[in-house]
Parts: C-alpha cells; sequence; structure tokens
C-alpha cells in the first residue's frame, strides 16, 4: 500500500493542474511494534514528502475506534505478533465527507488519484 501512496504522491505532484488541497494519511495498528521512530524510518524508504504523507500511530482505543467505521480489522494471528488484516484506503472530500472506501489493495495509482482530484472539488 505504500508503494501505491507513493506513486499517488508522485503523480499529483507533477501534475501542474493538480489540486493543492490533498494529504494522504498511513495509519499503523500495530502500536506496539510501529513507534513514531518507525514510522519515520518506514516513510523515509518511499521517499514521502511530509507537506502531503504523513504516518501515525496512536492509543489503539482511538484507531480502533476509527477503523471500525470503516471495517477495517486487525485480529492478531494465535499468540504470535502477526495480524489477519484487511485494507482499506478511504478518500475524505473538502468537505469532510466520506466520498469513497477503496477494499484492499486491488487499485491502481489512477484510480485513487482520480478520487483525490474530485474530493478536492467538493465544497
Amino acid at each position: 500500500m505504500s508503494g501505491n501512496f507513493a506513486e499517488v504522491c508522485r503523480r499529483l505532484s507533477a501534475m501542474s493542474d493538480a489540486p493543492t488541497n490533498w494529504h494522504l494519511l498511513s495509519l499503523t495498528f500495530d502500536v506496539e511494534h510501529d513507534t513514531p521512530e518507525v514510522l519515520r524510518d518506514h516513510a523515509r524508504r518511499y521517499d514521502y514528502d511530509p507537506n502531503r504523507w504523513s504516518f501515525a500511530t496512536g492509543a489503539l482505543i482511538d484507531i480502533d475506534a476509527l477503523t471500525e467505521q470503516f471495517g477495517l480489522m486487525f485480529p492478531r494471528q494465535g499468540q504470535g505478533i502477526l495480524f489477519d488484516h484487511n485494507l482499506r484506503t478511504v478518500v475524505v472530500d473538502a468537505g469532510g465527507r466520506v466520498r469513497r472506501i477503496f477494499i484492499g489493495n486491488d487499485w491502481t495509482a489512477d484510480e485513487l488519484a482520480a478520487e483525490i482530484i474530485e474530493a478536492a472539488k467538493a465544497r
């Protein structure tokens, strides 16, 4: 997913007529492992622009409250450290409304970029 986000960032940043009111957010649910330092190292692997893309963590109760609204589930497998999780990419428009929820990771950078461009036009 981070690779797809990196491509979306590159495409939108390269467009001369792209909107300026967009921002990507990668939210971890592995709060025990993914400290701010770990997330910062992960972000650097994708040559991210912190003005356009944030990698966030928080209290598990807060992450649960947010992710359950979009059907994102991340139960641990057995007693290990692995998660059996699904994926959600949510596009929120400029008015603060959910415009689209991509389920899984089958979407393309072009599809997400197009949704972001349309979402940025909302009032």
